[in-house]
């Protein structure tokens, strides 16, 4: 009986699947011919159930580009000119990413901006590339682009830069190093540095031009501080130290829209005023308060001698007022002891130049105090700027 059980089923099974082979021939008979029947049979059968047809997104394809270009940029630029290279990035990212900015280029040429920022215009990113060439072999070559996010490159792109031909401007013995269009002095001063020299203060305003670059050959000590604005306009002080036989001070720049040389000549006179709130360079003057202070007691002793005769008591009054005034003008001298090893500024700002450095404890006259700075007259008349913490109490 098992036996006759299992033939019937072995004989289903094999009608089946005649039927099944029946059913693909016929459909293999329809829709192709003789040669691609005979491909299609011989191919073995397979048991995977993928659909390959489902999209499947790698993430190693960025699924974004990021395209870089240029505006017209200059082919020919002066030694010491400071030019623009404006850069536009479109990329498809939407998420907040970081750029860094990778320049190829020589020693003799000065990137002025590494960290610029950008502006987003239209799904675009725009910046502004600043550049100076120290010699005529200045050489730019390319730009690289790269997109971060938590530090690390998804995106980046290139941009090769057309070669520019950097030019010598001609100059003289008092050339600035300066190249712009526009340069003029709003104000002067000059004063007594110490017993042997003059210290001149200058503010510039300038425009087209990398104000920080204004150095004259032959002065030994002198800088720019406080610089603001940007290279299209910008405004800030120069200071040279020199020596109190020097009537004169002479400097030339060169004017690139007229293409020539221009020259300042200043003459040295000593003010009593100070320089300028941002550079305060002169000691307040005790002695004149002083001054103030006697003749305030002159004032009180008219004012007396008139009571006594008028009897008029407002007099009387107003004397005494003016007696209790003068004792609040500020004539006393303040010292400290300058800390051995500081280093003395020429104004109050982190990165203004310094002058001296204290090889020991030296005693110093207070003038005036700017925020965390103080300014302090040496015994040899010099001024400058020194932290609170590099003073201690005499």
């Amino acid at each position: 009986m098992n036996i006759l059980f299992f033939l019937f089923f072995f004989c289903t099974i094999l009608f089946a699947q005649i039927n099944v082979f029946e059913g693909q021939n016929e459909t293999l008979q329809k829709e192709f011919g003789i040669e691609e029947q005979t491909i299609f049979q011989n191919i073995a059968p397979s048991d995977e159930s993928t659909d390959f047809e489902i999209e499947i997104n790698d993430p190693f394809i960025s699924q974004s580009s990021l395209v870089l270009q240029t505006n017209d940029y200059p082919n020919r630029v002066f030694v010491g000119e400071v030019f623009p290279i404006v850069l536009n990035a479109k990329t498809t990212e939407n998420t907040n990413f970081d750029f860094n900015i990778t320049v190829e280029k020589n020693k003799d040429l000065e990137f002025l901006n590494p960290n610029p920022e950008w502006e987003r215009e239209n799904g675009s990113y725009k910046t502004t590339l600043w550049f100076e060439a120290k010699t005529p072999n200045a050489l730019l070559e390319q730009i690289h682009i790269q997109l971060l996010r938590n530090k690390q490159a998804f995106q980046e792109a290139s941009i090769h830069i057309t070669p520019i031909k950097f030019e010598l401007t001609t100059n003289d013995k008092n050339y600035s190093h300066l190249v712009a269009s526009f340069l003029e002095i709003v104000k002067a001063k000059t004063n007594i540095f110490d017993d042997e020299n003059l210290i001149m203060m200058l503010e510039l305003n300038a425009k087209n031009t990398n104000l920080k670059s204004f150095f004259i050959d032959g002065i030994l000590k002198q800088g720019i501080e406080n610089v603001k604005g940007d290279f299209n306009s910008s405004n800030g002080f120069y200071y040279a130290i020199l020596p109190n036989s020097q009537t004169h001070f002479t400097f030339s720049y060169y004017n690139k829209e007229n293409k020539k040389l221009e020259d300042f000549t200043l003459k040295l006179e000593i003010s009593d005023e100070e320089l300028s709130t941002q550079s305060d360079l002169n000691p307040t003057n005790k002695n004149f308060n002083a001054y103030k202070k006697y003749g305030l007691w002159v004032l009180v002793l008219l004012l007396a001698i008139l009571f006594l005769w008028l009897k008029n008591f407002f007099i009387l009054i107003l004397a005494l007022a003016i007696f209790t005034l003068s004792f609040l003008l500020d004539t006393n001298t303040q010292t400290a002891i300058l800390r051995a090893g500081t280093r003395v500024k020429i104004l109050p700002t982190n990165p203004s130049t310094f002058f001296y450095i204290a090889n020991s404890n030296e005693k110093v006259e207070i003038l005036n105090k700017r925020q965390n700075y103080v300014k302090i007259l040496f015994q040899n008349g010099q001024i400058g700027w020194v932290q609170n913490v590099d003073l201690q109490k005499n």
